[in-house]
């Protein structure tokens, strides 16, 4: 019997049909994250979301149909007339990969590396939305456990995604058994402080209040917990917007 190949031989012009529909569709109609002034996630966020550059990002929108600016448009009209893109980048100041973004793909990916890599940030990013879409519906009627075991599933899905605190530190974390491990922190937190910060933003969303920062969390590695739990779902992210900022405590 032959081996089996250790990655797929992915479609590219599958895949990216995909991931184009995918992205135009978080921009377009933002879950999880503050949309942009337009209402639409903004390009770094979404490069968060499918682990990508924001100039990347911004073609994939092109190439959909759904990013549009008088800048865009602009390079666009040039391109087609005939201009190169060097000329392109003397007439705008832009440099030769932003002038790119502005304009749609005429060709996918054809190697198998890259085909693997797309395959992978979609199962990546739809794995984490299904995370949140089963978690906003237990929120509606599920139970204390069920909500734990469905915030904690998602924690573990979203290990690797790169977070911010309210003071602006990026961070990142790993899952390693009950204990989460940030990148910023040599001390990890337990499943127990998870277990407690999600008890308690229940109890105070339920009470009507709101959750204004992390040390409303009261909990060990609340200033890590709180926007993990904000782009998660567990948070009202209505609320969170007009939050003003606090400190990092970690009670």
């Amino acid at each position: 019997m032959a081996r089996p190949q250790k990655k797929p031989d992915y479609d590219a012009e599958n895949l990216m049909k995909q991931l184009i529909d995918e992205v135009a569709e978080a921009y377009l109609h933002p879950r999880g994250k503050f949309p942009g002034k337009n209402g639409r996630m903004s390009l770094d966020a979404l490069g968060d979301e499918f682990s990508m550059s924001s100039l990347k990002i911004r073609k994939l929108l092109v190439t959909a149909g759904v990013y549009d600016t008088p800048l865009c448009r602009r390079v666009q009209e040039w391109y087609e007339s005939g201009k190169s893109v060097k000329e392109i980048c003397s007439l705008t100041g832009l440099s030769a990969a932003s002038v790119s973004g502005y304009l749609p793909y005429r060709r996918t990916v054809y190697k198998l590396k890259e085909r693997t890599l797309l395959a992978e940030r979609l199962v990546r990013y739809r794995e984490r939305k299904q995370a949140v879409s089963r978690l906003e519906d237990l929120l509606a009627d599920g139970s204390a456990e069920e909500i734990f075991r469905a915030v904690w599933d998602a924690i573990c899905l979203f290990a690797g995604y790169p977070f911010e605190t309210v003071q602006g530190l990026r961070f990142r974390y790993e899952v390693r058994g009950k204990e989460i491990f940030f990148s910023r922190k040599e001390k990890s937190v337990t499943e127990a402080s998870v277990r407690k910060a999600v008890k308690t933003a229940l109890e105070l969303q339920r009470q009507g209040c709101g959750i204004t920062g992390p040390k409303k969390l009261n909990c060990f590695g609340a200033s890590y917990l709180y926007p993990v739990l904000i782009r998660i779902g567990l948070i009202d992210l209505q609320e969170e917007a007009k939050m003003p900022e606090e400190g990092m405590p970690d009670a």
